[in-house]
């Protein structure tokens, strides 16, 4: 009645059925977990941001830390930083060894996911601020931290597959006290 090609299709077809069946169920009884990955503080879901920090924490929930040999592109930027600055640091802020950068992004900075890669980063590293495309086709970001975490989260957006930061510009700013969370300005 039915050819050999036929049956092997069928059967495919009925596996493929019995799969998806299976990870249905699975996703149904495991919602309210999936739901804690995926939604961000504010309740929205955040697939990719809730995957990158699923995937940063250990088998106990805490946060992975990075490895001593990681440490070159945080003492890049730190590098930068003490060269345009000098020695001291004059913007440090000494109580809460924080610092605040206006930085604009030059090079395939627009259309890549820049500013949302910079907002998980900026969330996950603990720095605060915002980010924003700008008409000229560069981004414009505003971040206070620690100087390390901003060497991370500069890591972090180069290693992004389609983003290429050709050229940064950095100015100095005045840390804002009691500035909560990082935003994506704009659209």
């Amino acid at each position: 009645m039915f050819t050999e090609a036929t049956r092997s299709l069928i059967g495919y077809a009925i596996l493929l059925v019995m799969a998806g069946a299976a990870v249905a169920a699975l996703l149904y009884k495991n919602r309210s977990r999936i739901r804690e990955i995926f939604t961000d503080e504010n309740g929205k879901w955040d697939l990719m941001g809730g995957l990158e920090r699923y995937l940063s924490k250990d088998s106990k929930g805490s946060a992975l830390e990075e490895a001593p040999e990681d440490a070159s592109p945080d003492e890049d930027f730190m590098t930068m930083l003490m060269r345009q600055r000098g020695a001291r640091m004059r913007d440090l802020d000494p109580e809460s060894g924080k610092v605040r950068e206006h930085i604009i992004f030059r090079g395939r900075v627009q259309g890549v996911g820049f500013r949302y890669q910079a907002m998980y980063a900026a969330r996950d590293f603990g720095l605060t601020g915002w980010v924003a495309n700008l008409p000229d086709g560069t981004v414009e970001m505003e971040v206070q931290g620690a100087p390390a975490a901003m060497g991370r989260m500069m890591k972090h957006l180069r290693s992004g597959h389609w983003i290429r930061i050709d050229d940064m510009d950095l100015e100095s700013l005045q840390v804002v006290p009691g500035e909560k969370g990082f935003n994506v300005k704009g659209y």
